[in-house]
């Protein structure tokens, strides 16, 4: 495993130059009491109260065509004190949630509209086969957004363990900038350096604690978010660096998630037909 990380690790590295993104520290509160009803929710993002706000960066300067994504794996331990989705039960999407800190779409409306899309993926973050589910042209508004996925899509398509009965779909979320002017929205991505430097204690609210550099030292052996360029041309994806990092390799703050988060219905798989993982992969060869 540890072979795997260090490669997927040199390749985002260096693979191309660094984004000519800008990046900007933000205060955000969880929207606490305003959830909609779900079974149980995926994220990998830090909330760290400095001491009730959290810290994120708003990434910006997209151009149109660009994708970044995050990829989720049903049974993973999630961040922010929810339950731990069941990975044989709970196989229907219904909602995705993304932060943004500008919220143009809706000022300036067709000039900054992107397209989620979900595929099944394989360990590295990348698509296996075609996407299962587009949204069409989106505006974001500032702050949490909220995205019905409708209707529902079942993931079991994407079990990583066919079974019987299949198990921990795995999947990737894309946003893909289709607006003339892809420069918004500005994703909310989670923040270390700004709580550590200044003193804030590296915690999260009621679940695991805050440990960083990501992913050297993590809960999970490699990052979830990433920039996938144009047309999936990055693939593993870059990862993106902590806003304050000034190391080639993020040995001093990390890598960044992405502060999205999926809602889930849990009442177990959908029968699909049989199809091998092999017969999917074959398509991207």
């Amino acid at each position: 495993m540890k072979e795997i990380v260090i490669f997927v690790l040199v390749l985002c590295l260096f693979v191309a130059p660094a984004l000519a993104i800008e990046r900007t520290a933000y205060q955000m509160r969880e929207d606490f009491g305003t959830q909609p009803l779900y079974d149980c929710t995926l994220n990998y993002y830090y909330y760290i109260p400095c001491p009730t706000y959290s810290w994120f960066w708003a990434y910006t300067g997209w151009e149109p065509g660009e994708t970044i994504g995050e990829w989720f794996e049903i049974g993973d331990q999630g961040t922010g004190g929810a339950g731990l989705c069941d990975p044989t039960n709970c196989h229907t999407i219904e909602q995705i949630r993304v932060l943004d800190f500008a919220g143009y779409g809706t000022v300036h409306p067709g000039l900054f509209t992107i397209e989620f899309d979900i595929f099944c993926a394989d360990e590295y973050g990348c698509p296996v086969g075609p996407s299962i589910w587009n949204s069409g042209p989106l505006e974001t508004s500032y702050a949490w957004n909220y995205f019905l996925v409708d209707p529902p899509v079942c993931l079991t398509p994407c079990a990583t363990d066919p079974g019987p009965p299949p198990t921990a779909p795995r999947i990737l979320v894309t946003a893909t900038h289709t607006g003339p002017f892809g420069d918004y929205p500005a994703w909310g991505f989670d923040n270390i350096s700004t709580p550590v430097e200044q003193g804030c204690v590296m915690h999260e609210l009621g679940c695991l604690p805050g440990l960083y550099p990501r992913p050297y030292v993590s809960h999970w052996p490699t990052m979830h978010s990433g920039y996938y360029g144009l047309d999936f041309e990055y693939c593993p994806p870059q990862w993106f660096l902590d806003g304050r990092d000034t190391t080639p390799d993020g040995s001093q703050y990390g890598f960044i998630e992405l502060a999205w988060r999926l809602y889930l219905v849990c009442s177990g798989p959908t029968k699909t037909e049989a199809t091998t993982w092999g017969d999917i992969k074959s398509i991207y060869r």
